[in-house]
């Protein structure tokens, strides 16, 4: 899972640093929202809040008002979601630790952590590994497993969008999204 929208080049070994601020506020990791220097660090933390969410219902400092939940990003004690094991305690206090130096951050120690205690990293790398469950889809256009929320919704035709873009070229001014190998 991936947010393109913040994604930068260059930075390939562990030291490399950047300071753009940008994000989805309830993501952003401590030494975001201070304005400093950050590394790959910050993606372990997204990864703790969005685990947190999944297992709670909301992130872990989350609060409508954005500032008040960036004062809590930055100085609330973590608070666990209820029924949590220790294992998943234990991954989520390392992904969403505030101090990036002490993260969790290293993929060795992650995979090595008990919350993945059950996980062959060989065979899942392989893809050997049979999934927990295989949603029952008749092929690569079956949307029964949608929502019929999002299936039945109509589509605005974007009439006014279409006389705005009408001139203009078939690419993305802007887009430097280039794909690798």
């Amino acid at each position: 899972m991936t947010d393109f929208g913040i994604s930068k080049e260059g930075l390939s070994c562990t030291d490399d640093r950047t300071s753009t601020f940008c994000g989805t506020p309830e993501y952003l990791a401590p030494e975001v929202l201070k304005q400093e220097q950050y590394s790959k660090a910050v993606d372990w933390w997204s990864l703790g809040t969005l685990m947190f969410e999944m297992l709670s219902g909301l992130p872990p400092f989350y609060t409508e008002d954005v500032q008040n939940m960036y004062f809590n990003i930055i100085n609330t004690k973590l608070s666990m979601p209820k029924g949590t094991s220790e294992a998943t305690q234990s991954l989520l206090s390392g992904f969403l630790e505030k101090d990036p130096h002490d993260r969790l951050s290293d993929p060795l120690k992650i995979k090595a952590h008990p919350f993945f205690a059950g996980i062959d990293w060989e065979k899942l790398y392989n893809k050997t590994i049979p999934p927990p469950y295989i949603p029952p889809v008749k092929d690569k256009m079956d949307d029964s497993q949608i929502s019929p929320e999002f299936t039945e919704d109509s589509i605005d035709d974007g009439s006014d969008q279409k006389k705005q873009v009408k001139n203009k070229p078939l690419h993305f001014e802007g887009f430097t999204f280039v794909g690798g190998k």
